[in-house]
């Protein structure tokens, strides 16, 4: 009798889950309606699916037959974990024009605002800025200070990418900003600040290879305020008011970074669709790859970790360490020949990202 009742309770929550993690499938495929909600859905994907694992598990001891919808809902949702782990091994092509390599790197100011405290850090992270060898370097919070010698980044960088494009114009005197340089002509550029934060924002460098022209759109969006390391700290202190706190300011956080977010993207789409040559969005998503703006560029162009990362590629050097809010995403005209987190360099709170591309048209 106990069996029973325990195998109908299992039964009935069996299936609200497995419907709600259809939808957040549903969700990030079609994107069926635009609202802040739908972030938090889609970002829930990984919970929704470990508790489809759990009931799988618990119905092949219970009751095989009823292990078949788990069963189904997983595989159905296989695709999805190409954004959680990549299994490419890159490829040998031959070099040509065609052929080149971007580095982005969110440099957190270099440290430089505590450079007596971060010396190490702060000199690091110059000289990978410099000696990393890309055709193409986009920086996120990039910064110059002409009156401090070990920060003459703009120049020691322009030495072997001597184009740039800059969103700011005051670089020269320690303004943060998105920052694009080539080894090729910029051709063109344009940019947008987004809100009051001048590190937020795109900037679209068009690059002339010797056969092709391509857009590279930098770009950060807002950070959604999330300090997980606060909520942490309470609850080893065991503050429950602590931790309610916390917790009311991570939801609120979200929500207005879903609705912050769902503007900024719908930005960044039409810059895409507008568009007259293949492009390469990279940058900061602040978001992780189960979330709103993730689930809509990806909806549109295909994203180089999936296509030809390793491992986890994991890029936040901070708490959460878990996520991956780094990102290339890219257009059909191209193909994703090999893509890596660089996790051995530590200079900033975030890893960075470098794709290697085939221009295809």
């Amino acid at each position: 009798m106990i069996k029973k009742i325990a195998s109908s309770l299992l039964w009935l929550g069996s299936l609200p889950l497995c419907i709600y993690t259809l939808v957040t499938y549903l969700l990030s495929y079609s994107l069926i309606f635009d609202h802040w909600i739908a972030g938090f859905l889609m970002m829930s994907m990984p919970i929704a699916l470990l508790g489809c694992v759990i009931i799988f598990i618990a119905w092949l001891f219970i009751n095989p037959s009823r292990a078949i919808l788990p069963f189904f809902v997983l595989l159905i949702g296989f695709p999805f974990l190409r954004r959680s782990i990549a299994l490419g091994t890159g490829q040998e092509v031959d070099t040509s024009e065609q052929r080149f390599t971007i580095l982005d790197y969110n440099v957190f100011g270099f440290y430089a605002q505590d450079a007596p405290f971060n010396q190490d850090k702060a000199k690091g992270g110059v000289a990978f800025a410099h000696e990393y060898k890309a055709d193409i370097k986009c920086f996120q919070e990039f910064l110059n200070y002409e009156d401090r010698k070990d920060f003459h980044t703009l120049d020691l960088i322009k030495k072997d990418n001597p184009y740039w494009v800059s969103m700011h114009k005051n670089i020269y005197h320690g303004e943060t900003t998105l920052i694009t340089f080539s080894k090729y002509p910029i051709i063109h550029s344009e940019h947008e600040q987004f809100g009051s934060a001048n590190t937020n924002g795109y900037l679209i460098a068009d690059i002339a290879f010797p056969k092709d022209t391509i857009r590279v759109i930098n770009f950060q969006l807002q950070s959604m305020g999330i300090r997980v390391g606060h909520l942490v700290s309470k609850l080893k202190e065991k503050e429950v008011a602590g931790i309610k706190e916390q917790s009311r300011e991570i939801f609120s956080s979200l929500k207005m970074g879903f609705v912050t977010h769902a503007r900024q993207v719908k930005i960044l789409e039409d810059l895409v669709e507008k568009s007259p040559y293949p492009v390469l969005l990279t940058g900061d998503l602040n978001e992780t790859p189960y979330g709103y703006a993730y689930g809509h560029l990806r909806d549109r162009l295909m994203n180089a970790f999936e296509e030809a990362g390793h491992g986890l590629g994991l890029t936040l050097n901070r708490s959460p360490r878990f996520v991956r809010i780094d990102n290339q995403f890219y257009s059909e005209d191209m193909e994703a020949v090999d893509f890596q987190t660089l996790r051995n360099i530590p200079y900033s709170d975030h890893f960075p990202i470098v794709g290697d591309y085939l221009i295809c048209k």
